[in-house]
C-alpha cells in the first residue's frame, strides 16, 4: 500500500532536487498569457478613462491648457473654468390663420472668440412642420437659402466653408430633428438664421393647439456599433453608427444643464403669436409658459410670454378653446396656386378640412376590455418624467373594471412583465401591480423593440370578445423608430396601441406615427399637474366606442388627391383632418363623410365653394408635407433599398424640389458669394449644446448606449484598473508564496527511505530527480 509523501516512508536525501531561481526564471518567462491579460486589461481601463474625460469636458467645462481644435469658448460659472459653447439666442414669431401655423424661427449664433467659428445645432421641430424657408443675415447683408438634393447641397456648403465663404446648412434628420450649420462666423460677430415653417393646428375634445419645440431628450442608440466605422469628421454628436441606427452621430447633440447656459445668457427664447382663430372663444392658455394676451380691435388675439424670453428647456404649447355655441362641427379652408415659374408641380387649389363625426353620448355600453400597460423605466426618464409615467399607470390601472383583464410590462435595458399573461382586475391583483408600480425607479437603456413585441403578443386565447388594448407609457427617446414602426405594423394584429408622450420635450414624431401604426390615439403630459385632465382624456377614447369603416365621397367631377389616404378610426372627440389637391373642374358640390359609430351607420356632408380670398396660405405646403410622409410610410414596408422604395424616393425628391420643402432626401444651402474668412486663418468647429429638458437628469453620453454616462465610465475604468492591479499583485504573492514554500521544505523535509505512487508523483511534477533504478 502506498502512502503519502510525509508519510513515515522516506526518501534519500540525494536524491531530492528542490526548486532552485532558475527553474521559476524560466516558468514563469514561458507563461506569457497573464502579462498579456495584464496589458490588456490596463489599456482599455485608460481608454474607457479617456472617453469618460472627453464626455466631461461636453458639459462640465475645460481648462485652457485642454483646449482643443474646434471649441469655442466661454467664461464659466468657475474660476479657471471655461464652458465650450456658442452663444444662442432664439425668437419665434408665430401666426395662425384658421387651421394653418407659420412659424418664422430666428437664432443668432455669437462668436465671442478670437477664432472663426463653424457652429452646428441640433434643432428640434414640430414633426408636422413644413420646412420651406432658410436665411442668413449678417447686419444689413441677408442671403436666402435655396433647396437643392441632399447631397449637393452638402457638397455646395463644404465647398463654401473651405473656400472661406459664409454658409448655412439645413439638413433633416428625423421629421422632427434637423441639423442647422452655420460656417465662418467672424470673431466678435452675430450670425441671425431665420427658419421658415408651416404646421397644422392641431384640435381635438372641443381644443385647438399647436406645440413649439425648444429642446429634446437625449435619444436612446440600440445596436452595435460599425465594424466598418471610420472616424466621424463631419459630425458633432457624442453617438457612433450602429447597425440599427447608421446615423446615430446625426441625432445625438451634447446636453447641457440649462443652468449652466443661461448663467453665460446663451439658450433663451421670445415668442409671440398672433392669433386668429376665426371663432368666438372662450379662453387661451399656456400649460408651461406664463403668457400676457391682448385682443386687438379686428378680433385677433395677440399673445407674448410674460417674461419677455424663456429658458429653452421645455416645449412651449399653446391650447385655445372655442364658446360652447361656436364649437366647430366642421371647417374647409382653400389655397389656389397658379405659380408655373418654378415647379410645375404646384399649381391647383389645395384644400384642408375639418370634419367631426356626430357624438355617441355615454348611452352606449362599454365593452370589457384586456389592456396592457408598459411602462418606460429608462435612465432617459429619470427625474419628474418616472414621476408623471407612474402617476399615469396608477391612474390607469384605478380605472379597471372587474370584467376587464390587464398586464404591466416595464422595461429599460431589459423587458418584465408583472404577469405571465393578462390576469383579471380584481382588487388582489391590482392592488399587486399598484405596488410593483410604486417601487420602480429609472435606470438602463431604452431597448423598447422587446417591450412592444411582448405587449403585443399578450392576447389570451378565447378572448377574442374583449377589446384588445396597449398602453404605452414613455417619452420616446429612440434613435431606431422606422424599425419600431415596422415591428408595430407586423406584430399589432386586432389590438389598438396608445401612446402616453412624457415629458418637458418628448419624442413626438414616434408618439404620433407609432398610435397611427397602431390605430390608436397619443396624448402628451408635460407637466405633474396635467396626468389627470390628459389621461382623463385617453380614457375617453379608451371607454368610448369609435366610428369606423369611415369613407370620404368626392364630386365626381374632381380629381382628388387626399391625404391621408386612408381614413383612419376616430376616437371620441377626434375629428377627421386632411389636406387635398383638387384638379379637373370648379371646386363645387359637397364632400361626404360615412361611417359607423355604436352599430349605426352615419353621413357627415359639408359644401365645397371656391372663394376668392386667401383662407389658407400655406396649405399646398402642407399638402406636399403630408405626401411625403404617406411615401414615406409605403418605403417602411417595401424597404428603401428595394426597387419600390428607390422609386418612391424619386417621387419624394421630385415632390420636395417642386415645393421648395426640406426632406430627407432635400436640404436648405444658403452661400454668400463673398469670401470673409481671410487665408490661412482656421476655422475651428463648435458643436452647440442643447439645454437638458427641465425636470431631467443629465446624462453624460459618449457611447452608443445613452444609459451609460460619464460616472458610469469613470467607475468602469477604476474597476478594470483595480482588476489589472490585482493581477499584477497576484503575481508577486504567487511568487512570494512559492519561494516561502521553498524555504520551508528545505528546513522540514525529513529524510526518505523508500520511493513509492507519491514519490512518482513528485517526480513527474519536477520536484525530485529520477531515481538511479538497480536491482
Amino acid at each position: 500500500m502506498h502512502r503519502a509523501i510525509f508519510s513515515g516512508q522516506r526518501i534519500p536525501r540525494e536524491l531530492v532536487v528542490l526548486p532552485t531561481e532558475e527553474y521559476y526564471r524560466r516558468r514563469y518567462r514561458g507563461s506569457r498569457r497573464g502579462r498579456w491579460l495584464l496589458f490588456i486589461v490596463t489599456a482599455v481601463a485608460v481608454f474607457v478613462a479617456a472617453l469618460g474625460a472627453g464626455a466631461a469636458r461636453a458639459g462640465q467645462g475645460v481648462t485652457l491648457n485642454e483646449i482643443e481644435s474646434g471649441d469655442l469658448l466661454f467664461s464659466g460659472a468657475q474660476q479657471g473654468g471655461y464652458v465650450p459653447a456658442v452663444h444662442l439666442a432664439s425668437r419665434a414669431r408665430i401666426s395662425v390663420r384658421g387651421l394653418v401655423a407659420e412659424v418664422l424661427l430666428q437664432q443668432e449664433f455669437a462668436n465671442r472668440s478670437g477664432d472663426w467659428q463653424e457652429a452646428v445645432y441640433v434643432l428640434p421641430l414640430p414633426e408636422d412642420a413644413a420646412v420651406n424657408g432658410l436665411e442668413i443675415q449678417v447686419g444689413e447683408r441677408r442671403i436666402v437659402g435655396k433647396v437643392r438634393e441632399r447631397e449637393e447641397a452638402a457638397k455646395i456648403y463644404r465647398a463654401a466653408r473651405a473656400a472661406g465663404k459664409r454658409a448655412a446648412l439645413l439638413e433633416q434628420q428625423r421629421p422632427n430633428l434637423f441639423t442647422n450649420k452655420v460656417a465662418n462666423i467672424a470673431p466678435g460677430e452675430t450670425v441671425h438664421v431665420q427658419i421658415r415653417y408651416l404646421q397644422p393646428v392641431h384640435y381635438d375634445t372641443g381644443t385647438f393647439s399647436l406645440r413649439l419645440p425648444t429642446t429634446l431628450t437625449p435619444r436612446y442608440i440600440p445596436g452595435e456599433v460599425l465594424a466598418d466605422t471610420e472616424l466621424v469628421t463631419d459630425s458633432s454628436g457624442w453617438a457612433l453608427p450602429t447597425d440599427q441606427v447608421p446615423d446615430a452621430h446625426n441625432i445625438a447633440p451634447t446636453m447641457q444643464p440649462a443652468a449652466e447656459l443661461t448663467a453665460i445668457g446663451s439658450h433663451k427664447i421670445s415668442i409671440e403669436v398672433e392669433l386668429d382663430g376665426g371663432l368666438p372663444l372662450a379662453d387661451i392658455t399656456s400649460p408651461y409658459h406664463d403668457i400676457d394676451i391682448a385682443k386687438r380691435a379686428d378680433g385677433r388675439y395677440s399673445i407674448r410670454l410674460r417674461d419677455g424670453e424663456a429658458v429653452m428647456d421645455r416645449d412651449f404649447a399653446l391650447h385655445w378653446r372655442p364658446r360652447s355655441s361656436s364649437m366647430p362641427r366642421a371647417a374647409l379652408f382653400t389655397e389656389s396656386r397658379k405659380i408655373t415659374a418654378e415647379g410645375g408641380g404646384r399649381e391647383g387649389t389645395y384644400l384642408q378640412l375639418l370634419l367631426l363625426p356626430p357624438d355617441a353620448g355615454d348611452i352606449v355600453r362599454r365593452l370589457p376590455r384586456e389592456v396592457v400597460y408598459v411602462i418606460d423605466t429608462s435612465g432617459s426618464m429619470s427625474g419628474n418624467s418616472i414621476r408623471q409615467a407612474k402617476e399615469s399607470l396608477q391612474l390607469a390601472l384605478s380605472r379597471l373594471q372587474p370584467n376587464d383583464r390587464f398586464n404591466v410590462i416595464e422595461f429599460n435595458s431589459d423587458t418584465r412583465a408583472f404577469f405571465p399573461r393578462p390576469v383579471a382586475a380584481n382588487s388582489a391583483n391590482i392592488q399587486q401591480a399598484r405596488s410593483r408600480v410604486e417601487g420602480l425607479q429609472a435606470t438602463g437603456g431604452t431597448e423598447m423593440a422587446p417591450a412592444l413585441r411582448l405587449a403585443l403578443s399578450q392576447q389570451m386565447p378565447g378572448s377574442d370578445a374583449l377589446v384588445h388594448q396597449v398602453v404605452f407609457i414613455t417619452d420616446g427617446a429612440v434613435g431606431n423608430e422606422r424599425a419600431l414602426f415596422e415591428l408595430i405594423q407586423q406584430s399589432l394584429r386586432d389590438a389598438r396601441l396608445f401612446t402616453v408622450g412624457i415629458g418637458s420635450a418628448p419624442n413626438n414624431h414616434f408618439m404620433r406615427k407609432a398610435a397611427q401604426f397602431g390605430r390608436g390615439s397619443t396624448v402628451t403630459i408635460g407637466d405633474l399637474g396635467e396626468v389627470q385632465e390628459r389621461m382623463q382624456t385617453l380614457f375617453t377614447k379608451l371607454e368610448n366606442p369609435l366610428a369606423t369603416d369611415l369613407q370620404l365621397q368626392w364630386p365626381q367631377e374632381l380629381l382628388v388627391d387626399a391625404y391621408p389616404k386612408r381614413v383612419p378610426d376616430l376616437y371620441r372627440g377626434e375629428p377627421l383632418q386632411l389636406v387635398a389637391k383638387i384638379q379637373g373642374g370648379v371646386l363645387a358640390g359637397e364632400v361626404q363623410l360615412r361611417g359607423r359609430l355604436a352599430g349605426q351607420q352615419f353621413v357627415h356632408k359639408l359644401a365645397l365653394k371656391e372663394s376668392d380670398a386667401d383662407q389658407g396660405a400655406g396649405i399646398g405646403s402642407l399638402w406636399a408635407r403630408a405626401k411625403i410622409e404617406a411615401l414615406r410610410d409605403q418605403q417602411l414596408q417595401s424597404g428603401e433599398q428595394s426597387d419600390a422604395g428607390k422609386t418612391l424616393r424619386g417621387q419624394i425628391l421630385q415632390l420636395a424640389l417642386d415645393h421648395q420643402l426640406a426632406s430627407p432626401y432635400t436640404s436648405f444651402v444658403a452661400v454668400e458669394e463673398k469670401v470673409v474668412r481671410p487665408e490661412g486663418e482656421r476655422l475651428s468647429k463648435s458643436p452647440v449644446p442643447n439645454a437638458v429638458a427641465r425636470g431631467q437628469v443629465l446624462q453624460r453620453q459618449t457611447y452608443p448606449r445613452t444609459a451609460a454616462g460619464l460616472y458610469t465610465q469613470l467607475l468602469t475604468a477604476a474597476g478594470l484598473l483595480s482588476l489589472a492591479g490585482l493581477l499584477r499583485r497576484g503575481r508577486l504573492a504567487r511568487g512570494k508564496m512559492l519561494r516561502h514554500l521553498r524555504d520551508l521544505l528545505r528546513k522540514m523535509l525529513p529524510r526518505p527511505t523508500t520511493t513509492g505512487r507519491c514519490a512518482r508523483g513528485a517526480v513527474e511534477r519536477g520536484l525530485v530527480a529520477s531515481p538511479v533504478r538497480t536491482r
